[in-house]
């Protein structure tokens, strides 16, 4: 059954890069520091899902780099999204001369994980699982926020943007990563499959880093 799960590594891997590519021409042309947190987190996630398509179709000798990789990119994947998303709805001007700002954000970020770990309040996983919690909570608030507000987003893209912690939580609490199979289709693939369509709904997410297309979309409100 293992055997299968490189394909849904790959197509979660190829989700990520594509949602990385997007904003990172909003990173580079439009909204800097904000947009740059999303590309950051997409492309840590990518680089574990093609370890872990390496791992499942070539070599198992990687499991422990990918384990790391998958471990970092926990601590760093969806915090960084919720942060961006809650930085550009609430402060959309800060950051969008500088790309300083987000490198301050990914440095703290990472430093606040590893000084909760150290400290042994916490283990571990349970730092990853709380850091990435937090993350989806401001990724759900911003969309329906959105929704309800109708700022800067349709409804329509503002839902959109919403399924995608709800789907990351399904993933997670429902599906899981066993052995056995759901619906026909190994879990472990139901959970990447479930990842990459999360990740794509940021593409819905991309008009709150377009000040000029949210003021039009306000006035037009």
């Amino acid at each position: 059954m293992g055997s299968s799960y490189w394909l849904a590594e790959v197509l979660l891997a190829l989700a990520a890069l594509l949602v990385a590519n997007q904003y990172w021409y909003l990173a580079r042309e439009r909204s800097q520091s904000p947009a740059l947190l999303v590309v950051a987190g997409c492309l840590c996630l990518a680089l574990a899902a093609f370890v872990g398509a390496y791992r499942y179709g070539v070599d198992p000798q990687v499991t422990e780099l990918h384990r790391a990789l998958s471990r970092l990119s926990g601590l760093l994947t969806f915090p960084s999204i919720g942060i961006s998303l809650l930085w550009t709805y609430f402060a959309p001007g800060f950051g969008r001369q500088s790309r300083a700002p987000a490198y301050v954000a990914l440095v703290l970020l990472v430093g606040s994980a590893l000084g909760a770990m150290e400290s042994g309040l916490m283990p571990a996983a349970a730092v990853t699982s709380l850091w990435s919690s937090i993350g989806l909570a401001g990724w759900l608030a911003v969309a329906l926020l959105a929704r309800l507000r109708g700022h800067r987003l349709g409804r329509g893209e503002a839902l959109l943007l919403a399924l995608g912690p709800v789907l990351v939580i399904i993933a997670s609490t429902v599906v899981g990563t066993g052995p056995s199979k759901l619906l026909g289709l190994a879990r472990m693939n139901w959970f990447h499959l479930l990842l990459a369509l999360a990740v794509m709904t940021l593409l819905w997410g991309r008009p709150l880093f377009g000040l000029a297309d949210g003021k039009a979309r306000d006035e037009s409100n």
